[in-house]
């Protein structure tokens, strides 16, 4: 980082800095396309909507690089968010292992878990 410039000591999540609006009379950018919709700018997340971004590796033949060791920390409340959410799922998983179910309410529950999962996405 140092030998291109970056100070990794800079952190300015707190700073959202808008490169441009989104037109709400164009249906890629706002699938609505609704006229009198208010043009939206950056604004900082709520931590407890935070969520991990992962790029899943399609091309499983190429070396990936580590980011484990990413320069630029978490903000506190955007950190005890994540830890909090990946403590709630490690305590649900184990649940979920633990439960005494026969094989036709496993997949019962895991088409639930399915269903909620795209609601969630979508």
């Amino acid at each position: 980082m140092t030998e291109v410039g970056i100070d990794a000591t800079i952190n300015r999540w707190h700073e959202p800095l808008a490169l441009g609006v989104i037109d709400p009379h164009d249906s890629l950018s706002h699938p609505a396309g609704v006229a009198d919709a208010q043009t939206e700018s950056a604004a900082c997340l709520d931590p407890d909507q935070f969520t991990n971004f992962l790029i899943p590796n399609w091309f499983e033949g190429e070396p990936t690089k580590s980011t484990r060791n990413n320069p630029f920390p978490l903000p506190d409340p955007y950190f005890t968010s994540q830890q909090r959410n990946k403590k709630n799922l490690g305590e649900i998983q184990q649940i979920l292992r633990e439960a005494p179910l026969e094989e036709n309410r496993k997949r019962e529950l895991s088409c639930a878990l399915h269903v909620y999962f795209k609601d969630w996405l979508y």
